[in-house]
């Protein structure tokens, strides 16, 4: 056994590149001396920790005393606080405090949830002040955390309230895994299959040959999945920081259908397992409409499986629904959606689809599809 306070791994610094935006992402264990070193460095007037209800009497103690935060603000766990309430009370507590200037840093610390309420408020203090990602979970970890999408949530949508913000830094803190709840380790999992068929047969091959070192959490196997997601996704931001080339859309594998999916269902999937069922549709309609092999196509669904994901469309998900909901997305131009489809495995584009029969029929998995 290694002291606790020892990290069992070398941390890993992966920079994303973005001219006077760019930041590291830092994976490691137990990275709180680089978390205090970093804080120091910044030289903050004040530091304000947002975290949620349940991470906060796991972690926030040893965070707030690393990075010196004079406050902490609580809000409730679950994603119905990435709402204006939510962040209205985050406004009126920070000012509060009378610590709120263009100096200061907030630091989120939590999930997806707290990631992308709190870097909005950071987005929005000010015109835009300096904040830092420690992500708690897997899902924040190989996804949000990295470049710069902050947002709450509408009656209309999710995240349709939002602004790219960039991090100053992300502190992957991989000891915080040892926390997370089984459900929730595992629904990640899925984004963590999106990225791999996103970025080719590489990285697909390891999780395929690593599928118990990963569910049981192997320091070394989670380390690798996670790197390798930060990588990609740096890669993807450099390239297309704000969704203008369309290269960066590519991340949205999966998740219309998984959009659809969470909003009539919220208490019933999580983020992942609503996108590992929109990957199942996304895979139908790239093998009818994008020419993907399906034996890909199967080989995916397989690997999903092998995780314990569900990929099966609710069967009391009408078409009707599902059409409705889809109406609201962000990724619909006119009457027709852009879903991302795969030609091959780390081959992924855009397709401009209508809404009707015959698409939905593919979607759900029903019909001639």
């Amino acid at each position: 056994m290694k002291p606790a306070d020892k990290p069992a791994t070398e941390p890993t610094h992966v920079p994303v590149s973005l001219n006077q935006r760019s930041y590291e992402v830092v994976i490691g264990e137990r990275l709180l001396e680089q978390l205090r070193l970093f804080g120091e460095s910044q030289k903050p007037t004040s530091v304000l920790l947002v975290t949620d209800s349940n991470v906060g009497p796991l972690h926030a103690d040893a965070v707030q005393n690393a990075i010196v935060a004079n406050h902490v603000l609580t809000v409730p766990a679950g994603e119905n606080s990435k709402s204006l309430s939510q962040l209205g009370r985050l406004y009126d507590e920070a000012f509060a405090t009378g610590h709120v200037d263009r100096q200061m840093l907030i630091v989120a610390l939590g999930g997806g949830m707290v990631g992308d309420l709190g870097g909005f408020l950071a987005a929005t203090l000010m015109r835009g002040v300096r904040f830092v990602h420690v992500p708690t979970s897997l899902l924040a970890m190989v996804d949000s955390s990295v470049g710069g999408k902050t947002a709450i949530n509408h009656a209309s949508g999710k995240n349709l309230i939002g602004a790219f913000h960039q991090p100053a830094a992300v502190f992957c803190d991989l000891h915080f895994l040892t926390t997370l709840p089984e459900r929730e380790y595992v629904s990640a999992l899925a984004e963590v299959v999106k990225t791999a068929v996103l970025s080719g047969e590489e990285f697909v091959a390891y999780l395929e040959s690593n599928v118990e070192q990963v569910l049981r959490r192997d320091l070394q196997a989670v380390k690798h999945v996670v790197e390798s997601c930060v990588r990609f996704k740096a890669g993807v931001v450099e390239e297309d920081e704000t969704e203008m080339t369309g290269q960066r859309a590519t991340l949205n594998f999966g998740h219309t259908l998984a959009h659809v999916v969470e909003s009539l269902w919220p208490e019933r999937y999580l983020h992942g397992e609503a996108v590992a069922i929109g990957i199942g549709a996304a895979l139908r309609l790239s093998v009818e409409r994008a020419k993907l092999n399906e034996s890909a196509a199967k080989r995916v669904i397989r690997l999903l499986s092998s995780f314990g994901l569900p990929t099966e469309v609710p069967p009391e998900l009408s078409e009707a629904e599902m059409f409705r909901v889809m109406a609201g997305d962000k990724k619909r131009v006119g009457r027709a959606i852009h879903f991302v489809v795969m030609s091959e495995i780390g081959q992924a584009g855009s397709l401009p689809c209508k809404l009707d029969d015959e698409l939905g029929a593919t979607l759900l998995g029903r019909g001639n599809a």
